[in-house]
């Protein structure tokens, strides 16, 4: 790895303490944005499929613009309650699930579920939800940052702002698996595997609060919409592709584990042209919070000022 980007990784001493400092403070419980009335929810319609979208809308917004987040593979709204608390009662906030997570339905077996069609599909989502043509924030979270990165890369997607927290360059699962090993096994025998498969995947992760959230969303799974998902996506990678991307994107990083390698982050902000990398480390419980807070902080600003100057002292140099 360049020197230039592993220094990006280097933290210098205390600051861990200025960006827990910084982080907004955990309101406490707040209700489930997921759930009526809080949370509107909608289901668009997409080729061969619907997609949840959650919608809450303030009754006064203290931000200026809305947070539309596209979550990570599998997740569902719960994982993301903790990103949710930062911004309840001040800002406008969208979650777009894709079809792979459990929400959608799937209205035809032969549809596709590949990472172009998920970029379509969220094209889909912000115009349904009147974004269109308005100034907001896109945050990606992990796979939902890959999804939005393909979709910048062939011209699909576009936003005021970009913001994309630990963005995945391919799929982690195993791709000879995926290519040899998993068309011959049917979902219903993958279900009883499941636990096997999990602790396989990362039963040796650190034990912790990712750990407990990945564990989650795999025993949760709808494994037919993972396995068609994860097998269109064997041969997906963004490294050699990311030139193509011809706007400014932010990239957001704070911790790692052994799905979230922190190296592939400033690699992924160095390959984009105007590429600018974000750097917050914090405890992998506060990880969402993080997330949360920067993009409340860009959502305080307009699209036209950039980086906004509370964040200023986090970002690092990549090129």
């Amino acid at each position: 790895m360049d020197d230039l980007l592993e220094s990006a990784l280097e933290d210098s001493p205390g600051l861990r303490s200025r960006v827990e400092s910084f982080l907004a403070p955990s309101p406490g419980p707040v209700p489930d944005f997921s759930i009526p009335p809080l949370g509107r929810v909608s289901y668009v319609p997409v080729p061969g499929a619907e997609i949840r979208v959650i919608q809450v809308l303030p009754e006064r917004p203290e931000t200026r613009r809305p947070v539309v987040l596209v979550p990570g593979w599998g997740t569902f709204p719960r994982a993301f309650q903790e990103f949710y608390k930062p911004l309840h009662g001040k800002a406008e906030f969208y979650y777009i699930e894709t079809r792979e997570k459990t929400s959608s339905c799937i209205l035809d077996r032969r549809t596709d579920l590949s990472v172009e069609r998920a970029a379509l599909d969220i094209r889909a989502a912000l115009d349904a939800a009147g974004l269109a043509g308005r100034d907001y924030v896109l945050v990606g979270a992990c796979w939902g940052s890959a999804q939005i990165l393909e979709g910048l890369i062939r011209g699909i997607l576009d936003a005021p702002t970009v913001l994309l927290a630990d963005p995945m360059h391919t799929l982690w699962f195993n791709k000879w698996a995926l290519r040899w090993i998993t068309p011959l096994i049917p979902p219903a025998a993958i279900r009883i595997i499941r636990p096997l498969l999990r602790d396989v995947l990362v039963g040796d992760m650190k034990d912790g609060e990712q750990k407990r959230r990945i564990f989650d969303f795999i025993n949760s799974a709808d494994v037919w919409k993972w396995k068609k998902s994860a097998e269109s996506a064997r041969d997906f990678e963004l490294f050699g592709r990311l030139g193509a991307v011809n706007r400014e994107v932010f990239v957001l990083n704070g911790t790692g584990d052994k799905v979230h390698d922190p190296r592939n982050y400033p690699r992924v902000a160095a390959e984009l042209p105007a590429g600018r990398f974000l750097r917050l480390p914090v405890d992998e419980a506060l990880r969402e919070r993080m997330f949360s807070t920067v993009a409340r902080e860009f959502a305080r600003v307009g699209a036209e000022e950039g980086l906004p100057a509370s964040l200023a002292e986090f970002e690092r140099r990549v090129r």
